[in-house]
């Protein structure tokens, strides 16, 4: 399949190829990933997410960030009818789009990410590649190809706050708690396939906060270390993932997700200590929580 702005997002193309944010959706629920990839349920677009979008738009351009906000208009501007005219007039934006601006006006202030956004490149460009026989997909905020860098804009709630990690007992950065770190191993891998090179792009990632006013931070992700660990449990959990996705085994659920718990059958008795996540593993809780039977082979 060939890849295009058009159909990058599409069901086919999460159908034919695995991505960073499929790949993570598995790990998070295979039950909820597969209902999704199979049009069986639609996740409504979270207002940070929309937000995110509008903030990356304009890092893209005047057209593209016009275009998002004439498609969520009613998301971003308060509006009254005119009673004279009856005509639709922008009064403002909702808080959300006035803090987006700030950030917006934080980043034109900054010279270190003016200087990496003007950088002549590509925005939102797409790449395709194997990670250990399978068909990956990435799209890049921005790709300088000389020098190679990777840049990546996300808005967080707060880059300094640390993650506890349920598995590792640890807490981390926030790079690491939103799988940043796995992004940056998979997009340089398949950008290193497209290029011929042997040695890893620069991957940044350029950070700023909702906060008021705005925190922000411009971070270099290449670790050969972390890479390699984090490509090897994508070599551990990939085979699992994709009998699930090609429909040779029954997806888990989670138990608690929004999908897991729209779907949900009656409730059932369940010991209490089943409520900490690292008890989950030990439990059938499908079989607890009396889930439904919806979960067939695709």
């Amino acid at each position: 399949m060939i890849l295009t702005s058009e159909n990058y997002y599409s069901r086919e193309a999460d159908m034919a190829y695995m991505s960073c944010s499929q790949y993570q959706g598995f790990l998070e629920c295979e039950a909820k990933q597969m209902a999704k990839l199979q049009g069986r349920f639609v996740e409504e677009p979270s207002e940070a997410l929309i937000v995110g979008n509008y903030v990356h738009t304009y890092m893209e351009g005047k057209e593209p960030h016009e275009a998002f906000c004439k498609e969520h208009f009613d998301d971003i501007y308060k509006t009254k009818v005119d009673k004279k005219t009856g005509q639709i007039q922008i009064v403002g934006k909702y808080a959300a789009y006035v803090t987006a601006d700030q950030i917006i006006d934080a980043i034109n202030r900054d010279n270190t990410f003016t200087k990496f956004r003007d950088m002549p490149g590509q925005v939102e460009i797409s790449m395709t590649g194997t990670v250990f026989g399978v068909p990956w997909r990435i799209r890049m905020d921005k790709y300088i190809s000389n020098p190679r860098i990777i840049l990546d804009w996300k808005t967080s709630a707060n880059i300094r706050e640390l993650k506890y990690n349920q598995e590792t007992r640890e807490r981390e950065t926030f790079i690491e708690a939103y799988g940043y770190m796995m992004r940056a191993a998979v997009y340089s891998e398949i950008e290193m396939q497209n290029t011929g090179s042997a040695e890893y792009p620069m991957f940044l990632i350029a950070a700023i906060t909702k906060q008021d006013p705005p925190d922000k931070g411009l971070f270099m992700l290449n670790h050969k270390d972390k890479y390699a660990y984090e490509m090897q449990m994508i070599k551990e959990r990939l085979p699992r993932i994709m009998r699930v996705k090609e429909g040779a085994e029954l997806p888990r659920r989670c138990g608690h997700c929004e999908y897991c718990r729209k779907t949900a059958g009656d409730v059932k008795i369940k010991p209490y200590y089943v409520l900490k996540p690292e008890n989950w593993e030990g439990y059938d809780l499908d079989a607890l929580a009396g889930s439904i039977v919806d979960e067939t082979p695709a």
